[in-house]
């Protein structure tokens, strides 16, 4: 799913996710979460609206989804005795405008394409106006404008924001509904994003130097002497290597890795020839090898074979950096999908008690440095403020009572006038919070807020609440693309079609670092507006697809590739032309009886269309290739991949065919070798991950990423127009303009 902050300022060219998402959603000095100064249970956080060229930015919708409660602001007294004497003026006035949307989305599949479905509902509280036509019932668009923020006890520009969702959900969100996670198995795979994580034993053997890339094991290697967790996480064409501790702490600063995000293809490819090299008897896919190198595991179809291939990083130590095999028995992996513990997440249940009192002692210990201090709120409001608390507060996941729930607001609060600031009863010596003659009127202020029993959620009145800025950047990460969002992309393009690559388009693009990265996202859409029409035209056609999208060139090849001898296209003939690039038909290979070169001659039928004069079969040296293949290997898939040189290399990529057993690499170039075996070329037409997946392939492979990250702009798209087709300079604009209009949906322009 896509998901934004509530508020969308210009994002800067090179910006970082999280400091946009601090800009976008900037703290106010009150409303922490996920306790209040009173150490009381705070949903969500109180934001401040950020000001964009001299204008309060409006608040947004944070996804898609649906409106479940909608309920207009009270109208401010204009006279000052009116507003104190207003339950909403309670120190000052608080806009009761609010809107709560239901979200329904996927966050990854299983391994039969199921999606994960989740459910979670965004609040927006204090709003002091709503734009027209929110209402309830009515779906919502991510980025959508629902209002303006409002005031809260007198400070302007203000908006209680917040994110909650029922046990079930959380389970789908993060793993898991209690405790930690579970280290002894690999983590779920249904959803993976983020940091890929590796937890190690103790025994781990560390090397000073890399071992050879063929070998999992080998010998000298020094214990790791405490179990460990490894973090790898990769952006920005880089890599970061980060080591954890079991307590949440790191080994020092991570480990930077140049460029290993962008090398990541050559690095996998690196460990094939290593492989090669050694004459092994098993040689792995390279397709299983990257995902390994990227993941940690296989998520896709190709089986790693060896399964013992290895995955040596350098890593801190407590004894230094070495060498550690990241795929050795017993490791096991996960990734932030996993929430772990000890990237911070926890998970805090303080609903038993029905009251908004925080009753969490790790909480309190963080604030109540001593238990027979008298915590002021604006001693409260410090600690609260503290990078080193909220830096542990952020990824604390809470199930407590709603804030929001008029009824049982008396039963909640009530604590406010025995306890004291110190936890302690009520005494002379030891005030509490609120006396008893002043608790009606906060009272009546709460319950004028609340609004739970009339939103229509469907959730308990105790419910998990995430810490908002740290769930939406959470959430970012995965970037899973849901169907109404690539209707949103694609919407020329008939929904049978788009269901029926969904789950590839997703797995490709988590697979080839681009989910989560709504730059690269926009420009793998945008070229394939034009290579594939959108999903549309899988195959290349001998006629034209706008005019007769019935021709059998364009039909399904379930029963076969198409190979009509009738069809003398020349489009497609043209690839088997003399000193072609494709590993099609050679100069050398179209001679005469009499040995002569015969040259490949394009001329013109009735209907002026351009037609080959074909060298007959027997003149063709059929050991090698083959008059046709032109034909054969059109261009198929999201890419568009074209010619037999490049089918042999997807299909070697995928662990199909073997080079030097299957066949002899470069066959064309000299009498006597032998042609890449591809007698079902149609997999990559058939075959929805096929489809995709050569697409994916062809881009990191030619390094379409690096050039991508120079952002939505004509010059990057130029540059990555021409890795895809420098010949067809006519279409750079147009796959520009596909890439503009598929970042208008990705990307975070209101």
């Amino acid at each position: 799913m896509l998901i934004s902050p509530p508020f969308l300022p210009l994002r800067g060219a090179n910006e970082a996710d999280e400091a946009f998402l601090a800009r976008a959603m900037q703290t106010a000095a009150h409303g922490a979460y996920p306790v209040s100064h009173e150490l009381a249970w705070h949903g969500g956080m109180h934001l401040t609206a950020p000001t964009e060229n001299n204008q309060r930015l409006p608040v947004r919708a944070i996804a898609d989804g649906t409106v479940v409660y909608a309920r207009q602001p009270t109208a401010r007294p204009t006279d000052a005795a009116a507003i104190d004497a207003h339950a909403l003026g309670y120190n000052g006035w608080t806009d009761d405008g609010v809107i709560v949307i239901r979200h329904d989305n996927e966050i990854g599949a299983n391994a039969q394409g199921q999606g994960t479905q989740v459910r979670f509902f965004s609040i927006y509280l204090h709003l002091n106006s709503i734009a027209r036509g929110v209402q309830a019932n009515q779906a919502i668009n991510r980025k959508t404008e629902i209002g303006r923020a409002g005031m809260f006890e007198g400070e302007a520009n203000m908006l209680h924001f917040e994110i909650v969702c029922d046990d079930e959900n959380l389970e789908r969100l993060i793993g898991r509904r209690t405790g930690l996670v579970a280290t002894g198995a690999d983590g779920r795979t249904d959803a993976v994003f983020g940091e890929m994580y590796f937890s190690l034993p103790a025994d781990t053997p560390v090397h000073a130097t890399r071992p050879p890339q063929h070998q999992p094991v080998s010998t000298g290697g020094a214990p790791l002497g405490e179990a460990l967790f490894v973090g790898i996480r990769y952006g920005g064409g880089n890599a970061q290597v980060t080591t954890y501790r079991t307590d949440g702490t790191t080994l020092g600063a991570a480990l930077p890795e140049n460029n290993a995000e962008y090398n990541l293809y050559a690095a996998a490819g690196a460990i094939v020839q290593a492989y090669r090299t050694a004459r092994a008897a098993v040689v792995p896919a390279h397709s299983a090898v990257y995902e390994l190198l990227r993941f940690g595991r296989v998520l896709g179809p190709d089986a790693l074979n060896p399964a013992d291939t290895p995955h040596w990083r350098q890593i801190r130590t407590p004894a230094g950096q070495g060498w550690v095999n990241l795929n050795a028995t017993g490791v096991a992996k996960f990734s932030d999908a996993d929430a772990p513990h000890w990237a911070g997440w926890h998970l805090m249940d303080d609903h038993q008690d029905g009251d908004s009192r925080c009753n969490a002692d790790a909480i309190r210990r963080l604030l109540d440095e001593n238990d027979d201090a008298l915590i002021t709120r604006q001693e409260a409001s410090n600690r609260l403020r503290n990078p080193a608390v909220q830096n542990f507060l952020k990824r604390v996941i809470c199930k407590f009572p709603t804030e929001w729930h008029r009824g049982s607001v008396a039963t909640r609060w009530n604590w406010l006038t025995r306890e004291t600031p110190a936890g302690a009863q009520a005494g002379p010596l030891q005030p509490a919070y609120m006396t008893p003659a002043d608790f009606p009127e906060f009272q009546r202020y709460v319950e004028a807020l609340c609004f739970w029993e009339q939103a229509n959620t469907g959730l308990d009145s105790n419910h998990w609440h995430f810490h908002p800025r740290e769930f939406i950047g959470y959430i970012r990460q995965c970037g899973w693309i849901s169907s109404d969002e690539l209707t949103r992309i694609y919407p020329q393009t008939p929904q049978a079609v788009r269901a029926q690559y969904l789950l590839a388009v997703n797995q490709v693009l988590r697979k080839y670092l681009f989910n989560g990265n709504n730059v690269r996202t926009s420009h793998f859409f945008g070229q394939g507006s034009i290579e594939s029409m959108g999903l549309r035209l899988m195959v290349e056609g001998s006629v034209s697809y706008a005019r007769n999208p019935n021709h059998p060139s364009f039909q399904p090849e379930t029963n076969g590739y198409y190979d009509d001898p009738t069809d003398l296209y020349g489009y497609f003939h043209n690839y088997e032309r003399a000193g072609n690039d494709l590993g099609n038909v050679d100069r050398s290979v179209l001679r005469n009886a009499q040995g002569g070169i015969l040259p490949v001659v394009i001329g013109r039928d009735a209907s002026r269309r351009p037609v080959l004069t074909s060298p007959a079969r027997s003149q063709v040296d059929a050991g090698r290739s083959q008059v046709g293949d032109g034909m054969k290997f059109r261009g198929r898939g999201f890419k568009q991949l074209t010619g037999r040189d490049n089918y042999s290399k997807y299909w070697v990529y995928r662990g199909w065919l073997n080079p030097g057993l299957d066949f002899d690499e470069n066959w064309w170039a000299r009498a006597g070798r032998r042609p890449a075996p591809i007698p079902d070329p149609q997999r990559i037409s058939t075959i929805p991950y096929n489809c995709i997946d050569s697409g994916g392939q062809f881009c990191v492979k030619n390094g379409i990423p690096r050039a991508a990250d120079g952002g939505v702009n004509r010059n990057a798209s130029d540059a990555v127009s021409r890795i895809i087709n420098q010949w067809d300079a006519p279409s750079f604009g147009r796959r520009f303009a596909g890439t503009e209009s598929a970042y208008q949906i990705i990307g975070d322009t209101p």
